[in-house]
């Protein structure tokens, strides 16, 4: 049992469409029932599939997850080029993108850090490889701010991840319905004095 074929589509174009329909079934499964109760059968069941068909495309749900986190970390990423694009400032960067990260993690129902948690070491491994992508682009602003030296110099790798681990912290609060802005209120502060940058650089940002 398969959807089918419409409008002169080509069989890959097909596959691709099955695929994303998948991956949207799994997300709202996700949030709506959490991953401990999530079932292959109910995500073939919303696309409309035998549950055997969804094996043609995931072995099983972890492999779900897997394609699910990477597809939103390529849409977040896009998203923070562009608000990023015509800023210059490195403070000014850095609070846009933890602005950015905190609002996502309010977005983001029955997932992250709670779910890699319960996977296996080897498939925990690949979950937070799609992180990198992000990891890199905190790297670079934090890199940025030192050499124009607004930012105190040290480890870009190990300070990124003190950073994202400080967000981190309120993705809980986020999910039962803090709000963005006093979540960035509590940690926007830490990480500013924590690089070192005047107050008068990032108060009101």
């Amino acid at each position: 049992m398969s959807p089918k074929l419409t409008g002169g589509a080509t069989l890959a174009e097909h596959k691709a469409a099955t695929r994303e329909a998948l991956i949207d079934a799994f997300a709202r499964l996700l949030r709506e029932a959490g991953w401990q109760d999530l079932k292959l059968q109910d995500v073939a069941k919303q696309v409309g599939v035998a549950r055997t068909a969804v094996y043609n495309y995931f072995p099983d749900k972890t492999a779900l997850l897997l394609a699910w986190s990477e597809r939103e970390m390529t849409r977040f990423m896009t998203l923070a080029e562009r608000e990023l694009a015509e800023r210059t400032d490195p403070v000014d960067r850095l609070q846009i993108l933890i602005k950015l990260v905190l609002t996502e993690f309010s977005f983001q129902r029955g997932a992250g850090a709670s779910v890699a948690a319960m996977l296996p070491p080897e498939d925990r491994a690949a979950f937070f490889e799609h992180v990198a992508p992000l990891a890199a682009l905190v790297g670079g602003l934090l890199e940025d701010g030192m050499d124009e030296g607004v930012f105190v110099r040290a480890d870009t790798a190990v300070t990124g991840q003190l950073i994202m681990a400080c967000l981190e912290t309120q993705r809980t609060a986020l999910l039962t319905g803090d709000k963005v802005h006093t979540a960035v209120k509590r940690t926007l502060p830490f990480v500013m004095r924590a690089l070192g940058v005047p107050e008068d650089r990032w108060a009101g940002g």
